[in-house]
């Protein structure tokens, strides 16, 4: 495919860059380009797994009653990633990057990244994840193209 020179829009024949560096892309279905899923890659995708108290703590309810403390907030998030960092480690193999996602951008509030040592791993923890349940909620795991997280990561929100 080849570059429109009079709207800078790429052809459907062109892979997504924000695609290929957050393993999301905020058009998701609906994006132009390709969003190629790795075959084999280090890393794991678990979509939309994370579910952040500061939402909740954002309603009128909440705020009635004072919300959450940033205290409260850093101990569930602590508790969630302790939780998954020793699940992937007893049942899949060695981590190396754990990243779990805050935002508030549909295409990445709540996913986690998983960076396994080898591919191996990572393929048995897509396989062995996506007939799990967590917290009333079907795991949804995928191999993610994301190799460098210190570039991967929304601009949108970036300060």
């Amino acid at each position: 495919a080849v570059v429109s020179t009079q709207s800078g829009h790429y052809g459907r024949g062109v892979n997504c860059p924000f695609y290929f560096k957050t393993g999301a892309c905020t058009h998701g279905d609906r994006c132009s380009r390709q969003h190629n899923s790795p075959t084999y890659s280090q890393t794991v995708l678990l979509n939309h797994m994370y579910h952040s108290p500061v939402n909740l703590s954002l309603t009128p309810e909440m705020q009635s009653v004072g919300g959450l403390t940033e205290e409260m907030l850093q101990q569930h998030f602590d508790d969630f990633f302790e939780d998954i960092y020793v699940e992937m480690v007893d049942k899949y193999g060695p981590v190396e990057e754990l990243n779990i996602c805050e935002n508030l951008g549909d295409h990445l509030v709540g996913n986690i990244y998983i960076m396994f040592k080898n591919e191996e791993d990572a393929q048995k923890a897509v396989d062995g994840l996506n007939n799990r349940w967590y917290n009333g909620q079907p795991i949804d795991a995928e191999l993610s193209p994301v190799t460098d997280f210190r570039e991967a990561f929304c601009r949108q929100h970036a300060t």
